[in-house]
């Protein structure tokens, strides 16, 4: 007879493993787009560049039309981002991704905390460049 201690349905915390930004694309990729792209999963360059064609501010400035989007090793690494917004004078998030092998799940979770009563808009993207994500996998966002 075997017993096991090991949960089946355990998270595991692979964010030591993930690097996180607030912004990886220069100014020339602040372009307005619609919510569609609120929350986003890039597992290949092309869907990448079609996001930077999408949100770059050329011919609005001249200087974009040769920008650049960051390489990202699509072969090793996905990309993850949670566009969120709110006020006050400062904000401090803290951002950790779990997988869920049992129901096949990455769950990148993003706490934020706006700090003071100013009347200023403050945003994230909250990039994250996380270990590749097999296309079996779905990706959930979970803001706190």
């Amino acid at each position: 007879m075997m017993i096991s201690c090991e949960k089946s349905d355990e998270q595991i915390d692979i964010s030591n493993e993930c690097v996180f930004h607030d912004n990886i694309l220069s100014t020339c990729f602040y372009g307005t787009i619609g919510s569609e792209y609120d929350e986003i999963v890039f597992r290949d360059n092309e869907s990448f560049q079609k996001f930077g064609n999408n949100v770059r501010i050329y011919p609005i400035n001249s200087n974009c039309n040769t920008a650049k989007l960051p390489t990202i090793d699509f072969s090793r690494y996905s990309l993850l981002s949670k566009r969120i917004y709110g006020s006050g004078c400062s904000a401090t998030y803290q951002r950790r991704v779990l997988k869920d092998t049992e129901n096949k799940m990455i769950i990148y979770e993003i706490a934020v905390e706006y700090k003071g009563a100013c009347d200023m808009l403050l945003g994230s993207r909250n990039w994250a460049i996380i270990p590749v994500v097999s296309d079996n996998y779905m990706v959930e966002f979970r803001l706190k």
